[in-house]
């Protein structure tokens, strides 16, 4: 093989990987962190690097909008950890959806609504409800009348849980009763 040919090719993988979003990517990892634990068990590499990915997305989000007691709230609800997702919502699905939720923060923050706050909400409940969180039961922390207030306050309650989900396991509710 010629060094042209291989030189075409690296630029060609560096080119595709170029458009790989932070949400996109974060779906990717996950994806890949479930299989691999399913055949091989649970790793502190493979928590590490979900925990990597999953800081870089939130880092994209914040400052989120908190209020007192949600992660709280968050933490009891919280029935799964965040690589187990996948049972009930798509890899395609979750990445456009951590994408989305990027995109309206960044509007948000410059007082920009331009996304159809019924479609963000849903595509929101379907993450939490994969984790095993009922949004009408946290609903009391995102009652707002203020459109950018909402928007904000339902992109915190998804970093939240995704932060937690991401370190969350399930032996600890065992050891905390």
């Amino acid at each position: 093989m010629s060094t042209e040919v291989d030189s075409n090719n690296i630029v060609d993988v560096f080119t595709t990987y170029e458009d790989l979003k932070v949400g996109e990517a974060l779906a990717h990892i996950l994806a890949a962190a479930s299989i691999v634990t399913e055949i091989e068990g649970d790793s502190i590499e493979i928590r590490d690097t979900v925990r990597k990915y999953v800081d870089l997305w939130i880092s994209k989000v914040s400052p989120i909008d908190y209020s007192p007691g949600l992660a709280e709230v968050i933490g009891m609800k919280l029935k799964k950890n965040l690589i187990k997702i996948f049972e009930e919502i798509s890899e395609k699905e979750l990445g456009e959806t951590l994408d989305l939720i990027i995109d309206v923060k960044q509007k948000a923050d410059a007082g920009i609504i331009d996304v159809d706050f019924i479609e963000l909400e849903v595509r929101v409940e379907r993450i939490l409800r994969a984790l095993g969180i009922d949004l009408n039961e946290i609903g009391r922390f995102f009652n707002f009348m203020d459109p950018v207030k909402k928007i904000n306050r339902l992109i915190s309650i998804l970093t939240v849980a995704i932060g937690i989900a991401a370190v969350w396991d399930g032996r600890w509710i065992a050891e905390s009763q």
